[in-house]
């Protein structure tokens, strides 16, 4: 196997520039006959099932929500849950998101690292296991999502259509395993009166935004920006400059949305968007953990994060969208009744909510032992599971923990400007992902 995954790594490597060149953003297009999530996330459906036919691989579309590439025979199921969609491309770039430029031993573009290069990688292995002739126990379907940024549709779909897999594993988290994901909650606020502030500011709920502009019914008073942020002045607009990154990681972005209300509350602006600036400054400060909310708890599973993501002020009012990810510990309904009361103080009212329950797999399960020795052999560490506040495929399933690829150690790229992957992970990647196949459905 191993043999055969370098002489191919070349291949593999152009086949990930070539979808990571398709701008498949999560319904990004409207949704047409047949391509339920729109044409670009089809296109890299279709495109990436043609790259497992061509090796040898057997592989098909289910209804336009998901793909499957499968090998193997037996009774039993093991999924490989990726997925093809991808968050906007957002601000900050060095290089043009869709460009799968090769620089330095990287590959740079939205999507490099979450989630096409670990769908590549499971497909590589599979058809590594093909090549390799082993006999095997079970079936093995590398099942391709279309929609994991904004929902799992096409996930509960191919449940419906296929029914569970025996047990699966979806790289698109981090190394070893994560057996333990936290809750996860979206809620919606709004208030209603003519803004004399225009603010668009998010791609999505689960994007910190990098970048962020305000036009002001006044002339802005320059005013030095917090430390970690840069902050430009022009007339009546202020531009705020942090870093974006994923909502599950505050630690590693700054939200300019912050920034920006800390700005805003020192402007001469009219009296009611002046208090309403200055009530979510209040309560939400440069908090990363919800501190001034009072949900910032810790237990075995993790710690809170919160990060206000999308904001938008117009002649209609204000409307805002939070992300939480919670310890199992700290309860939905709770977090939501400190929140309504908060914000309700500040005139907002609660219009949207989107709930995920946590997830657990046991540490000493088939799946996740297997798993967590096949990383440490190949990696040559003691490592052990992990909990995140990430969310994945991994939740949908009755069977799934989430398996890579972020190293130990290393900064998550996902989400952020000029994400990519080094071409020394694709390999590593899918060398894993190959002899987990071959543990876990292999005779």
């Amino acid at each position: 196997m191993k043999n055969w995954i370098e002489q191919t790594l070349r291949d593999q490597i152009e086949d990930l520039k070539a979808i990571v060149r398709i701008p498949s953003v999560s319904r990004g297009d409207p949704a047409e006959p047949g391509k339920p999530f729109g044409r670009t996330v089809y296109d890299a459906l279709q495109a990436t099932l043609g790259i497992a036919r061509r090796l040898g691989l057997s592989a098909w579309d289910v209804d336009g929500y998901c793909g499957v590439v499968e090998y193997g025979e037996g009774e039993e199921l093991l999924g490989i849950l990726a997925h093809l969609d991808v968050v906007p491309e957002g601000e900050g770039w060095s290089v043009p998101p869709y460009s799968a430029t090769e620089k330095d031993g990287r590959i740079i573009g939205r999507g490099t690292l979450d989630d096409k290069s670990p769908a590549l990688s499971a497909i590589y292995a599979l058809a590594a296991i093909r090549e390799s002739g082993a006999k095997m126990k079970r079936r093995v379907r590398v099942i391709l999502g279309c929609d994991e940024e904004i929902g799992s549709l096409g996930v509960e779909h191919y449940l419906k259509v296929e029914g569970q897999p025996t047990l699966a594993f979806t790289p698109d988290a981090e190394y070893p395993v994560v057996n333990s994901e936290m809750g996860i909650m979206h809620a919606s606020y709004e208030k209603h009166y003519a803004s004399a502030l225009r603010i668009d500011c998010g791609t999505a709920a689960n994007v910190i935004p990098g970048v962020i502009r305000a036009e002001l019914p006044c002339k802005a008073i320059p005013v030095a920006a917090p430390e970690g942020f840069t902050a430009t002045f022009d007339g009546n607009r202020i531009t705020v400059e942090g870093r974006g990154g994923h909502a599950s990681m505050p630690e590693f972005a700054k939200n300019a949305l912050l920034a920006l209300l800390g700005i805003l509350a020192q402007q001469p602006l009219p009296e009611e968007d002046l208090g309403t600036v200055r009530a979510l400054h209040e309560v939400w400060a440069y908090d990363l953990h919800g501190e001034t909310l009072g949900i910032d708890v810790t237990d075995e599973s993790g710690r809170t994060t919160h990060s206000p993501d999308v904001i938008r002020f117009n002649e209609d009012g204000v409307r805002f969208i939070c992300d939480c990810r919670h310890p199992f510990t700290l309860k939905a309904e709770d977090i939501l009744a400190k929140w309504d009361a908060a914000y309700a103080k500040a005139g907002f009212a609660r219009t949207d909510v989107v709930i995920k329950p946590g997830h657990f797999i046991p540490a000493d399960s088939e799946l996740v032992s297997t798993l967590m020795n096949v990383y440490n052999e190949l990696n040559g560490s003691d490592s052990k599971p992990l909990s995140m506040g990430g969310g994945t495929y991994a939740r949908e399933m009755e069977n799934a923990v989430a398996f890579g690829i972020v190293r130990e150690g290393e900064e998550s790229m996902c989400h952020m400007p000029d994400e990519s992957i080094s071409i020394e992970d694709i390999r590593f990647n899918t060398a894993v992902m190959a002899e987990a196949i071959r543990r876990l459905a292999a005779e």
